[in-house]
């Protein structure tokens, strides 16, 4: 059992390196199951057994992109209960990180969600969960500083939510800027969209 458990996850990664590397290299049309199939070297219904469906397939993708680039680290910066800011700046850092951990791949999964329906929901799901964890930190944040009445939350909430994108760290990143430049930027600006300036470094 063991053994047939252990050959089904090696089966499972090599049709997701399979993946990634089409995506790479292939136009958006040739990406179908079936070339998936043939670069994985399995059959077209191992990959459909496996993910389900293309959309199926390009969530589960994703989920091994977030693993490498280290997107677990996210459950711990919500536990730092000391203050919000820092939960702020190191959220921002670890999007930051993933965004950078396999830039090329990302934009084009993105790509392909702006013209695939089933692929373009699953990524608006994920935009979603990350709208929802800043909503929980700008409360946390006003709560410890005080919410600035020239701000209104759903403003605040859809600044901070375009800045912790993935395509604002690219087009960031693609002025030559390093990861850490941009980090930088991002939560000096996320400081200004939430109305706190002062009290701590913006670093």
């Amino acid at each position: 059992m063991r053994q047939r458990q252990a050959a089904t996850e090696h089966t499972r990664a090599r049709i997701l390196a399979a993946a990634r590397k089409l995506l790479l290299s292939e136009s958006f049309s040739e990406f179908t199951m079936e070339a998936v199939a043939r670069k994985a070297d399995v059959s077209r219904l191992t990959v459909y057994y496996q993910f389900g469906s293309k959309a199926g397939l390009l969530e589960s993708l994703y989920d091994y992109l977030a693993k490498r680039g280290e997107m677990q680290r996210l459950a711990g910066t919500f536990r730092q209960a000391v203050d919000p800011l820092v939960t702020l700046q190191e959220f921002i850092l670890v999007f930051a990180h993933f965004w950078a951990s396999d830039r090329e791949i990302i934009r084009r999964l993105h790509g392909l969600g702006a013209i695939d329906p089933e692929v373009g929901e699953g990524i608006r799901g994920r935009n979603e969960r990350r709208r929802q964890g800043l909503r929980v930190i700008i409360g946390r944040c006003w709560k410890a500083n005080g919410s600035p009445t020239s701000i209104q939350e759903s403003d605040a909430i859809d600044t901070l939510h375009m800045l912790t994108s993935f395509e604002t760290f690219d087009a960031l990143t693609g002025g030559g800027r390093s990861l850490e430049e941009v980090v930088t930027i991002i939560r000096r600006q996320a400081r200004y969209a939430i109305g706190i300036i002062e009290k701590t470094s913006a670093k």
